[in-house]
């Protein structure tokens, strides 16, 4: 049947990466989880074995330097990228480890139809939401998940959470902060951002079969957030494999 595919998506600042790892070290005791996607790994029983560092390193690297220039195009191209290269990281993964459960902090079929209308304003105007998830799909050789968790989370409090990160990544800057933004790291573009995630995975919903728990972070903290997310999966994944809930 191969491994179960789970996914925490939502806007930037909703907190996908800190509550993605602290669910995995919660799971990994008694599940082999892979985690791909950036800073790949492999984790079971308490062991945490990182898979092609140098890799990862070389895109976060790439990351930075695109983004600092603020060029849509080149963003979103290396964007592509990566994307790309997760077709063939997941795979590889679940070959070498056998995982029961592969964990990403983005999809990269609806995150890929959702983020392109940012790097590639053109493409909202002429491909619909099924042909853009249809493309993604195609590029990144990859399914949909089967399980989903959107974080809703307040604007005020994402943005909040990435003027943090920025001061955390450069903590010799003491003003200027919005510089530092993504494209899309504004009020405006996290609430577009957010009808977006929505409307996308209602017509992926429509497309194929995969459950979606919604998460509020606004009456949860990061560690509530992330038991949610740990008690949540092993139950679809244990009506999974009962039977009573069925892969596509």
């Amino acid at each position: 049947m191969g491994p179960f595919r789970i996914s925490i998506i939502g806007i930037d600042g909703s907190g996908k990466s800190s509550t993605t790892l602290r669910a995995i070290h919660s799971l990994n005791h008694q599940s082999s989880i892979c985690k791909t996607g950036r800073n790949p790994l492999h984790a079971f029983k308490g062991e945490i074995s990182y898979c092609f560092p140098k890799a990862a390193k070389v895109f976060e690297d790439l990351f930075k330097r695109v983004d600092s220039t603020k060029k849509r195009g080149w963003i979103g191209l290396s964007r592509l990228l990566f994307v790309f290269f997760q077709g063939w990281l997941e795979p590889y993964m679940i070959k070498r480890y056998c995982p029961d459960l592969i964990m990403t902090t983005r999809c990269m079929v609806i995150d890929s139809a959702v983020y392109c209308d940012f790097y590639y304003p053109f493409l909202s105007q002429k491909v619909t939401i099924p042909g853009k998830l249809k493309l993604a799909q195609q590029y990144s050789r990859l399914p949909f998940r089967d399980l989903y968790f959107y974080l809703d989370t307040p604007i005020e409090t994402a943005m909040a959470r990435i003027h943090k990160r920025i001061s955390d990544d450069h903590p010799e800057i003491t003003y200027g902060r919005d510089y530092w933004l993504h494209l899309h790291e504004h009020k405006d573009s996290l609430k577009l951002l957010d009808l977006k995630f929505r409307e996308t995975l209602k017509v992926a919903q429509d497309r194929t079969r995969f459950e979606i728990i919604e998460i509020d972070t606004a009456i949860r903290d990061e560690e509530e957030v992330a038991r949610l997310i740990s008690e949540s999966s092993v139950g679809v994944y244990k009506r999974c494999l009962s039977g009573s809930w069925v892969k596509i």
